[in-house]
């Protein structure tokens, strides 16, 4: 059929000459492309990071959860080598995840990747992602990065609630979470490349325009009442310039509030490091009001978009 053309596979190193020199610092400046094939949000910290006598190529931080991800480049077939750099590169960082990236895995290290993710506790996990690069007919060559192992998150989920390590309300948490991500995706398209749904009460959000803020949506017990809201998290990192921060956004109050559409909660927790902006949902509730799920859900996804939409431009002026 005439107007359809025919994918072509470019050989890497006429991308990226050296995997150190060129492509390593490349992966840092594109940290979309490695999130969006892990599932995950995530920020560059460190590039060649120090671990004892060697370095890891690349060290990111899950946005919101603060869990590091080592990565091992590699312009070769995998070998035992880098594997076992891999392990102790996440060993001496203490990282949640670790990836193996490399052009061809050799069925030895994609099964010894399979049986660490097999024994490996919730929360952390390997992954072997194929660095891979296509065009169609002239075009320009374009990245790809195909994940071809990752931690078997419904067998262990399986595994870990058989095992009772998931409470009661971990495991309602998750299909909470479950059932809302794809919501939460489908009406804000971009915001965040999340694909696990969390255990815990809350899940956290990048904002798209400053590291300054992220938006969370959380049950939670202000004055003993059990409750859901939608907060802008601020913390800079430094208690005294976030405190800076939120008394700057108070000053914008009325403007802020006008764009949400309703009256805030302000918190500027000063016994801690951060200050929070809270939305809550109109009753009372509970993870344990199943029940009343789709419409917490809903509420949710609604009032997510507005607290962005109303921060976002602000924030990026701070």
């Amino acid at each position: 059929m005439d107007g359809i053309g025919k994918l072509s596979p470019v050989e890497i190193r006429r991308l990226w000459a050296d995997e150190a020199k060129d492509f390593t610092p490349w992966l840092a400046e594109n940290t979309g492309l490695l999130a969006e094939a892990l599932g995950m949000d995530l920020r560059h910290e460190q590039t060649e990071a120090a671990v004892g006598r060697y370095s890891a190529d690349l060290v990111f931080r899950e946005e919101g959860k603060g869990r590091y991800v080592v990565v091992e480049n590699m312009f070769a077939p995998t070998d035992h080598d880098h594997l076992g750099k891999l392990i102790t590169y996440a060993a001496g960082l203490e990282a949640c995840y670790a990836v193996l990236l490399a052009p061809d895995f050799r069925d030895e290290h994609r099964s010894a990747l399979n049986w660490l993710n097999h024994i490996s506790t919730d929360d952390f996990g390997f992954f072997g992602v194929v660095l891979e690069a296509w065009r169609i007919g002239d075009s320009l060559p374009a990245p790809r990065l195909r994940v071809d192992v990752q931690p078997d998150e419904w067998s262990r989920s399986v595994r870990t609630e058989r095992n009772a390590s998931l409470t009661k309300n971990e495991q309602a948490y998750r299909r909470f979470w479950g059932e809302f991500l794809p919501a939460f995706k489908a009406n804000h398209s971009g915001w965040t490349r999340a694909a696990k749904p969390s255990k815990d009460s809350w899940m956290s959000f990048p904002s798209a325009r400053s590291n300054l803020c992220r938006y969370s949506a959380a049950f939670s017990r202000p004055d003993g009442r059990h409750r859901l809201r939608a907060e802008a998290y601020i913390d800079t990192g430094d208690a005294e310039t976030t405190k800076k921060a939120f008394d700057d956004l108070w000053g914008l109050k009325q403007q802020i509030e006008q764009a949400v559409g309703e009256e805030l909660q302000w918190d500027s927790l000063d016994n801690r490091r951060a200050s929070r902006i809270s939305l809550y949902f109109p009753d009372d509730i509970q993870i344990a009001d199943e029940d009343r799920w789709p419409e917490a859900q809903a509420w949710l996804v609604q009032a997510m978009g507005e607290m962005r939409a109303a921060f976002d431009p602000v924030i990026k002026e701070l």
